[in-house]
């Protein structure tokens, strides 16, 4: 098992919550802030990490923005402030709509992810009293449905992972203490439907790893668990206590049949990785040579993204995994 850099970044992340880096639906493509006034990607294409398009932020967004997301052509990009969505292409500004008109008064915008097709933007919202699955039109912004359910216990961060395979969206809610909290929606071409999940109601504190390579499967890291559930329920599946002194990130990737859980000794401090195989049950601890810093995601079939936690701009790397 070895772990090479192939490219490097530096992201701007500012104000930014966690994560910095935004993948497009195809999983070939990633988007960070450059700079506090604009957004680049960069394209992994036979093997090399190429420069795609770049984004002028809007201006009038200024250190509103909550997070941002890139079509799988690389040729969209959305952004969300506190009260606005608005879509760009290279040239500037296509649309934008408040999430007041979208979902009602008091609702901010938390986590954004282009569907398949790359023609449709799911958002993630919220209120006081309420969290909305919210599908609308990329490039128009229209409201094509809403699932609306009980709001997270805050504060509460919203990461958006879109199915590989249906037309489908996952919301995990880290919410400290309180636990990681779920919803699940979907939509065949009517209305948005919500889909009732074992995390509605919350679970232990867990950070998304990966979907199977069937998509039948949601793993999450927990800090001493690896936890597999049914998709789209969200049933539990098995569960499988991590390496004795190893600590989770909370984070990992799923490379085709290889599980992959990012963390370190508990001793030491020093980072490892764990390897699971594709039962998600049987596992061992790489010592040597693993990369370090926060793992954003899988780029393409072979390769990580990472983030270093400290400096601003703080250094990104893409790692092929061999």
């Amino acid at each position: 098992m070895s772990f090479t850099e192939i490219a490097t970044f530096d992201v701007v992340h500012g104000h930014l919550s966690w994560p910095w880096i935004s993948f497009d639906p195809s999983g070939k493509r990633f988007a960070f802030a450059s700079s506090k006034a604009a957004i680049s990607t960069r394209l992994l294409d036979e093997g090399r990490v190429t420069e795609g398009p770049s984004f002028a932020l809007p201006s009038d967004l200024g250190a509103d923005v909550q997070a941002f997301a890139v079509g799988s052509d690389g040729s969209l990009l959305a952004v969300t402030g506190a009260s606005l969505v608005i879509t760009c292409d290279a040239s500037g500004e296509l649309a934008r709509a408040k999430l007041e008109t979208l979902a009602g008064a008091g609702f901010i915008g938390r986590a954004l992810a282009f569907d398949r097709s790359g023609t449709r933007l799911w958002i993630s919202a919220e209120s006081e009293k309420e969290t909305a699955l919210l599908l609308v039109d990329a490039r128009s912004l229209a409201l094509l449905g809403a699932a609306r359910s009980a709001a997270f216990p805050p504060p509460a961060m919203h990461e958006l992972m879109l199915h590989p395979q249906d037309d489908a969206v996952l919301l995990l809610a880290a919410c400290g203490e309180e636990g990681t909290f779920a919803r699940v929606a979907g939509w065949a071409g009517g209305e948005v439907s919500a889909i009732a999940t074992a995390l509605d109601g919350g679970g232990i504190p867990a950070g998304f790893v990966g979907f199977s390579a069937d998509g039948a499967r949601v793993h999450l890291a927990e800090a001493d668990e690896l936890r597999t559930h049914a998709w789209p329920g969200l049933e539990e599946l098995s569960s499988v206590e991590l390496a004795d002194d190893f600590v989770s990130s909370f984070a990992g990737t799923v490379l085709g049949d290889r599980i992959f859980i990012d963390g370190q000794d508990a001793e030491t401090s020093e980072d490892q990785v764990m390897k699971f195989d594709r039962s998600a049950i049987v596992g061992s601890v790489l010592f040597d040579d693993v990369p370090s810093g926060m793992w954003a995601g899988r780029l393409g079939a072979d390769a990580i993204v990472t983030v270093e936690s400290k400096g601003d701009p703080a250094r990104g790397r893409v790692i092929r995994v061999s």
